[in-house]
């Protein structure tokens, strides 16, 4: 008897017909489903016992250290890592400033190379105002040597900086720092070469600043060009040759 309401609490046998048009299963004789439902209320309580000691585990693991990490070896390394992310923090707050001091000393050493540059271009500009409050006893050589003065001034504080001419006088013309403006013909000149400069170039530590504007020489329009004269035929010269050697 005792085996007969084991079997019969391990296993229900509830038979079944076919969903019929309200969606509810019907029960008939060919369709068996298993279900594993207690008879006894007591046996599908569950002990409480039996949840403290699953979610224990848990909780242990998320407070204590794992397995072959003793106490005092978890708490020197959440010491260390308490200390190396203080010691980031310190690091990141360093590279900022350095970054904001590194910009400002940038912009302050470029302010004062330019400061100087400009400090070096004020005799020049005094020597224009002066030029233009000169009196009327001043004569016209007197007056051109005080802008060559003031003009050798302006170039060699250029210099200093870096700023050099480009010398055109008897060059070939150069794409990469001339810009022709005008051409003349010329017999006498090779073509292309340059015959005047009508705006000087410049250029800052050997890079192009302002390429010149010239003029340059091309060949007359009727001129023929001289073709190289062919080769003697060697025969005939052998020949030549050899009749002054039997004379």
């Amino acid at each position: 008897m005792g085996e007969d309401l084991k079997q019969n609490d391990a296993r229900t046998q509830v038979p079944l017909e076919p969903v019929n048009g309200d969606g509810l299963a019907v029960a008939g004789e060919s369709t068996i489903v298993e279900a594993t439902v207690p008879l006894f209320p007591q046996d599908a309580a569950v002990a409480p016992e039996a949840v403290s000691e699953i979610s224990e585990p848990e909780t242990v693991a998320a407070a204590e250290p794992g397995p072959g990490v003793s106490a005092e070896q978890f708490e020197a390394l959440q010491k260390d890592k308490q200390e190396l992310y203080d010691r980031l923090l310190r690091k990141q707050a360093e590279f900022d400033n350095f970054r904001k001091r590194t910009e400002r000393e940038k912009i302050e050493s470029y302010d004062f190379a330019v400061a100087n540059f400009i400090l070096g271009l004020l005799p020049a500009l005094d020597g224009l105002e002066r030029g233009l409050s000169v009196t009327e006893g001043e004569t016209v050589e007197s007056y051109k040597k005080g802008i060559e003065l003031i003009l050798k001034q302006l170039r060699d504080q250029l210099a200093s900086a870096g700023v050099q001419p480009i010398r055109v006088t008897g060059k070939m013309f150069d794409p990469n720092f001339h810009q022709a403006v005008m051409r003349e013909e010329s017999a006498v000149l090779p073509e292309n070469e340059i015959i005047e400069e009508m705006q000087r170039g410049y250029t800052f530590k050997d890079r192009l600043l302002r390429p010149s504007m010239v003029k340059v020489a091309v060949a007359p329009a009727g001129a023929q060009v001289e073709e190289p004269a062919a080769p003697a035929e060697a025969t005939g010269v052998e020949s030549e040759t050899v009749d002054q050697d039997s004379l």
